[in-house]
C-alpha cells in the first residue's frame, strides 16, 4: 500500500501546504520566496486541508519566464486550470504507477479517507523505492541475492585496496521448526535473525544479505580482528535466540581480503567453505 511506503520514506518530499483562501490575494512574486526560504520545490494550495491546485517546477519556469509573477495567486489559477490527480494512501503502490503513467504527470498527491492533503509522490522518488524493493528481501528486509551478486561482482573488480570480510551464516534447525510450528513461525525466526544481524552492523557502511531460506551473508568494511568479533557475537547472539521455548541455532564461517585471500573470489568460498565446515561438525 501507499501508506506504507510513505512511512517508510527517508527523506521527506520538499513541498510546502498553504491554505488557498490565506494567500489568494498574494502576487506569486511573494509565494515564490517560498520556494528559497523553505528550500522546497513544490507547494501544494489546500481549500479546507482538501487539495486545491499544485505548483510545481514548471509551473514556476513559466511565471517567470512569461513574467507573470505580479499577478495574485487567484488570477493564476483562473487562467491556468489544471486537473488534480489524487489517489487514496489505502491503494496500491502499482496503482500509484498506473495513476501516473496515465495521466503523464510527475507529483501524485496522496489523500486520506477523508480526502484530506496527505503527502506527494513524485515519479522519481517512485522509481527509486521500486528499485529498492527490487533489491530487498520481502520477508526480512535485508538485501536479496540478486543484490549479492551485484555488490560481488563489483567488489571483485573494485576498491581492491580496502579491507573486507565475509560471514556466512546458516541456521542449523530451521526445517524441524518450519515442520513442526509452520512456517508463521518460521518466518518470524528469520525475521528476529535479520534483526539481530542488522543490530550487530554499521547500517550505513556495511551489507546484509538474505540469500537463500536460512542463509545469510554479511559484508563488513573493516580488518580481520573485527570481522571475527562480529562473527563471534553474532554466533553468540543467534544461538541465544528463544522464541516462546523454540531455541535457534546457527553455524558460521568467516573470511577476510586480503588476510585469507588476495582474491575476492576465494575469500567468498573459504567463507561458505568454513560455514560448511562449522555446521558439519556439529553433526559428529
Amino acid at each position: 500500500k501507499i501508506s506504507e511506503v510513505l512511512n517508510k520514506k527517508r527523506v521527506r518530499n520538499s513541498f510546502y501546504t498553504i491554505e488557498f483562501k490565506e494567500v489568494q490575494d498574494k502576487t506569486f512574486q511573494e509565494i515564490s520566496n517560498l520556494f528559497v526560504k523553505e528550500n522546497i520545490n513544490t507547494i501544494v494550495f489546500v481549500d479546507n486541508k482538501k487539495p486545491y491546485y499544485i505548483l510545481t517546477p514548471s509551473d514556476v519556469l513559466d511565471i517567470l519566464i512569461n513574467h507573470k509573477d505580479i499577478i495574485t495567486i487567484k488570477e493564476y489559477i483562473e487562467q491556468n486550470q489544471k486537473k488534480l490527480i489524487s489517489i487514496n494512501k489505502n491503494k496500491t503502490l502499482f496503482e500509484a504507477y498506473k495513476v501516473m503513467r496515465d495521466f503523464k504527470i510527475r507529483h501524485l498527491i496522496i489523500v486520506d479517507d477523508k480526502g484530506e492533503f496527505l503527502d506527494i509522490m513524485n515519479f522519481e522518488e517512485f522509481t527509486d523505492y521500486l528499485a529498492e524493493i527490487a533489491l530487498r528481501d520481502e520477508l526480512t528486509g535485508l538485501y536479496n541475492r540478486r543484490f549479492f551478486e551485484f555488490i560481488l561482482d563489483k567488489y571483485k573488480i573494485e576498491d581492491k585496496e580496502i579491507e573486507k570480510g565475509l560471514i556466512f551464516i546458516d541456521l542449523d534447525n530451521f526445517k524441524p521448526i518450519n515442520d513442526k510450528y509452520g512456517h508463521h513461525i518460521g518466518d518470524k525466526v528469520l525475521q528476529i535473525v535479520a534483526k539481530t544481524i542488522e543490530d550487530s552492523i554499521r547500517r550505513d557502511m556495511d551489507y546484509s544479505f538474505r540469500i537463500g531460506g536460512d542463509e545469510f551473508v554479511i559484508l563488513i568494511f573493516s580488518n580481520k580482528e573485527i570481522v571475527k568479533k562480529v562473527a563471534n557475537r553474532l554466533f553468540e547472539k543467534i544461538n541465544n535466540i528463544d522464541i516462546d521455548g523454540i531455541k535457534v541455532k546457527c553455524s558460521i564461517g568467516y573470511a577476510h581480503y586480503p588476510t585469507d585471500s588476495e582474491d575476492f573470489n576465494e575469500v567468498v568460498k573459504i567463507a561458505d567453505k568454513r560455514m560448511y565446515e562449522n555446521k558439519k561438525k556439529k553433526k559428529t
